[in-house]
């Protein structure tokens, strides 16, 4: 009986640490979330959740950006989100943009959603890049980033 009881109790204690040992690594808080580096503005960080995660070839993918931009404004129909694939040997470069339409202003929180962005046909190993950035002025093939994130998929 002293012995069942022990064994009862040990195996119950056993399974209470194993319940207290917390998940983190079963839990994803950002897909894309690395500063690029050398194009990201001090104070400026954003990072994307991507659904489904990991992306799907040829399927369309959600992407939920959030950040904040110090010193940067997103502008109606200037600002754009640029969502870029890309692989070490840069024979897949694939972009989508799309151009924001509501205002946020400098240093405020933002959520932004981008769905149904197109997904090409992905190698084993990829880069996906989401930019925050305006059009210039003088051109408006080239893009002012404002703030960048990346995530390496398969290296």
């Amino acid at each position: 009986m002293n012995r069942n009881l022990i064994f009862a109790f040990l195996l119950l204690a056993a399974l209470a640490m194993v319940n207290a040992v917390p998940y983190q690594f079963l839990k994803r808080s950002r897909d894309v979330g690395l500063p690029c580096p050398y194009t990201n503005p001090s104070g400026s960080s954003i990072y994307a959740n991507l659904n489904p995660f990991p992306p799907v070839s040829n399927q369309p993918n959600n992407y939920t950006v959030e950040g904040v931009m110090l010193g940067y404004e997103i502008t109606p129909y200037k600002t754009e989100i640029i969502v870029q694939y890309t692989d070490q040997n840069h024979a897949l470069n694939s972009s989508y943009n799309k151009v924001l339409d509501f205002y946020y202003a400098s240093a405020a929180p933002f959520s932004i959603d981008v769905p149904d962005v197109p997904t090409p046909i992905l190698p084993s190993a990829y880069i996906i890049t989401v930019i925050i950035g305006d059009k210039t002025d003088d051109d408006p093939n080239i893009i002012e980033i404002h703030a960048c994130a990346y995530a390496n998929f398969g290296f």
